[in-house]
């Protein structure tokens, strides 16, 4: 990242402080770069995401990018490229690789700080690990996809047997039975026909919900 000229800074100390309290709260990790001296600063909570312990940290951009998927740096590196030249806050999803391996999927939020000649002076971001969170999203849609099969395989089996049993009314000849089996018959296939009216809105709305 290129350095600006030195001129008169506004650093914007309050918003610092309110975001590293906010990280306590809402337990996601601060980070600052510092573009004057070229400094990365990460608090505890980054350092006990990324996995890296403080004497491994050099408190440059490489140990981010270290860290970042090498399918999500290219997108990670235009997007902090793109915040350095608009003033609009970024907001990005991408996974990082710890030192010990094991993936973790990372929702960022970062903002680029100016001076009073709206040069960047730093970046102040968070990073919450939301890997939890997508596995679960991940499995309610699995088990989600599984209930619509099985709703599909379900109405089907049923339906089955209800349109057999539709089929064997309509042969009968109502004319030839007594009043009381005529009854029972006319039940039955209104019963039937419920029944069949309610399995194909089962098979509809399982249709619609695919859309």
């Amino acid at each position: 990242m290129n350095k600006p000229e030195p001129h008169i800074y506004n650093f914007f100390f309050s918003e610092a402080e309110r975001l590293l309290l906010a990280s306590h709260l809402l337990n996601f990790g601060v980070w600052e770069f510092d573009f004057l001296h070229n400094r990365l600063i990460w608090d505890n909570k980054m350092h006990d995401i990324y996995g890296v312990k403080k004497e491994d940290f050099h408190h440059q951009m490489d140990d981010f990018r270290s860290r970042v998927h090498p399918e999500d740096l290219p997108g990670a590196e235009k997007a902090m490229d793109e915040i350095i030249s608009t003033e609009a806050p970024l907001s990005a999803q991408f996974r990082i690789i710890r030192p010990d391996g094991v993936e973790r999927i990372i929702a960022g939020n970062v903002k680029c700080i100016r001076n009073l000649l709206n040069q960047p002076i730093r970046l102040i971001g968070i990073n919450h690990d939301i890997t939890e969170q997508q596995l679960l999203q991940e499995e309610l849609v699995h088990k989600n996809e599984q209930l619509k099969k099985i709703a599909w395989m379900q109405s089907h089996e049923i339906r089955k047997p209800v349109a057999n049993i539709l089929g064997l009314i309509n042969l009968i000849d109502i004319n030839q039975v007594d009043l009381h089996h005529h009854q029972l018959l006319e039940l039955l296939k209104s019963s039937s026909e419920e029944l069949d009216i309610i399995i194909k809105e089962i098979i509809q709305r399982t249709r619609e919900s695919e859309k």
